[in-house]
């Protein structure tokens, strides 16, 4: 069957309806116009804004990730200007680019209808949503993961050398944006064992050109850990917690499942199961489609559920991998359907529920849940703790500010007036990118500060800095007239005002 009389809307439809990929575009461009306006509505959560301070130090490396996010938002401001449009204009057009590939994957790999139900399961993905708004490096992740994994179905059937330098340069670019992109590579290589007419390629040195072409693009990120006594190395042994005593942890197991089934949205994680277990659903596979949708997903999957028996990866940990499986979900469920009706009303109501999942994320604030229990709450209310501490600021004096956590520091730089550079207390090790560049103890080393905090304790760095630490003020973060969160800020001062006036009463 031909893919043009298998796309569902052409079926039978008006003469409009032949016009199908032009509905597709149109629908893709109101999508993309809605997101780009939707993203300035929300204020910058941590992570974007914690980015967005790559982005003003261009490097060729940073602590735990490549460059490629800080190129994005870079170009984006640089458009746009240093504002929240400006940081997520790019993850937005990404993500379009994303939703594009993964239909083009799923239409070569199979037909039209498999590459529209493709679009629409990733579309209404509550993860892949809000993935399309904020910039985050799973959106430039998923993006190049998608394009190499078109461009290797491209290559493995060519004699010339071009497809797979094409293929490792968006390996390259993906693994660039998230370490975890270098999976993809394991993925082809499984593929190739898998599928026997694929078998030469590991074989004719093409695959070989493959890594090579990878291994270049990682050079400056090699050179940066050389430089710096390999940070990166040490940081993710300890973020997989791969640097504590071996152990198992059954809840945490159950934590990641049950996070995968969030953020994928419940009905749609079940029946990926579901297909995934069910041997005798097949589709044809002349061309090994099934075997290289699922070298793409079982890897990256596999990795994170092992490793969530010693630590729970956080949710969107293996969100590429949904390439591979959203696909394969929807080739095998579109037989399953022609062959059970339930099948048909249980794919309705996997996407009715992902759809008011995604539906219900664009505004929560109705919910009034209470704070911290709002996954909103990580957009809103930085604006009003700049306010607040930049008020601390003019009536105490102290210009320097400096936060316990890097996501608090980067939230008050890109908010306060003038958007300073906010430092962090020195820690014994490099767990975030901050404490790598120069400190308060190297810009500032006489100037009084203001430490910001979510409990009300100073560290001992602090307490050798500042002699004298006023007692803490409570900050209570609104928005709309709703707390999200509270926090502490202190008055640090170089000198103890006890001793100026001993000093002064002597004379």
């Amino acid at each position: 069957m031909s893919s043009s009389t298998r796309f569902p809307l052409a079926r039978g439809g008006p003469t409009l309806f032949r016009n199908r990929y032009l509905i597709l575009a149109l629908a893709i461009l109101a999508v993309t116009l809605y997101r780009l306006w939707y993203s300035t509505q929300l204020e910058l959560v941590g992570d974007e804004a914690y980015y967005w301070l790559w982005s003003r130090r261009l490097d060729l490396a940073y602590l735990d990730k490549g460059p490629v996010i800080a190129w994005f938002i870079a170009a984006g401001t640089a458009l746009f200007g240093q504002t929240p449009f400006g940081i997520r204009f790019f993850a937005v057009i990404l993500s379009t680019a994303t939703g594009i590939g993964i239909f083009l994957l799923a239409r070569r790999l199979f037909s039209d209808r498999v590459g529209f139900w493709t679009l629409l399961l990733a579309g209404l993905a509550p993860m892949f949503a809000v993935g399309s708004i904020l910039m985050t490096i799973d959106t430039a992740l998923i993006c190049f993961w998608t394009f190499a994994a078109l461009a290797f179905w491209w290559a493995k059937d060519s004699t010339r050398l071009f497809p797979w330098i094409v293929t490792g340069l968006l390996v390259g670019l993906s693994t660039l944006s998230k370490y975890t992109g270098a999976m993809e590579l394991i993925s082809f290589a499984l593929f190739c064992l898998w599928f026997a007419p694929s078998r030469k390629q590991l074989l004719n040195g093409r695959f070989l050109l493959l890594l090579l072409v990878v291994g270049l693009c990682l050079v400056p990120v090699i050179y940066w850990n050389w430089q710096h006594q390999w940070p990166t190395l040490r940081f993710l042994t300890h973020r997989g917690a791969l640097d504590e005593k071996a152990h198992i942890r059954p809840l945490d197991v159950l934590t990641f499942v049950g996070g995968q089934a969030g953020v994928i949205s419940p009905v749609v994680f079940i029946a990926l199961m579901v297909v995934l277990f069910w041997p005798s659903l097949k589709t044809a596979d002349d061309n090994g489609q099934s075997r290289f949708l699922l070298s793409l997903f079982l890897p990256l999957f596999l990795l994170y559920f092992f490793l969530s028996f010693q630590k729970a990866s956080q949710a969107n940990w293996p969100a590429a991998a949904y390439v591979g499986g959203f696909i394969f979900l929807a080739a095998k469920w579109d037989l399953l359907m022609q062959r059970v009706r339930w099948a048909r009303w249980l794919a309705v109501a996997g996407l009715a529920v992902a759809l008011i999942e995604t539906v219900g994320l664009q505004e929560t604030r109705w919910l009034n849940l209470p704070p911290g229990k709002d996954p909103l709450d990580r957009a809103r209310g930085a604006s009003d703790l700049a306010a607040q501490v930049s008020a601390l600021e003019t009536g105490s004096g102290p210009k320097v500010v400096i936060a316990n956590a890097y996501m608090t520091a980067a939230l008050l730089s890109f908010y306060l007036p003038g958007q300073p550079d906010v430092y962090m207390p020195l820690s014994s090790a490099p767990y975030n990118q901050l404490i790598l560049w120069p400190t308060y103890r190297d810009v500032h080393p006489h100037d009084d500060a203001i430490f910001v905090s979510e409990t009300n304790r100073v560290p001992n760095s602090l307490r050798e800095d500042f002699p004298s630490i006023q007692p803490a003020k409570l900050l209570t973060v609104t928005q709309d007239g709703r707390t999200i969160r509270k926090l502490y800020a202190f008055v640090c001062r170089r000198v103890d005002h006890k001793d100026i006036e001993t000093s002064l009463n002597r004379e």
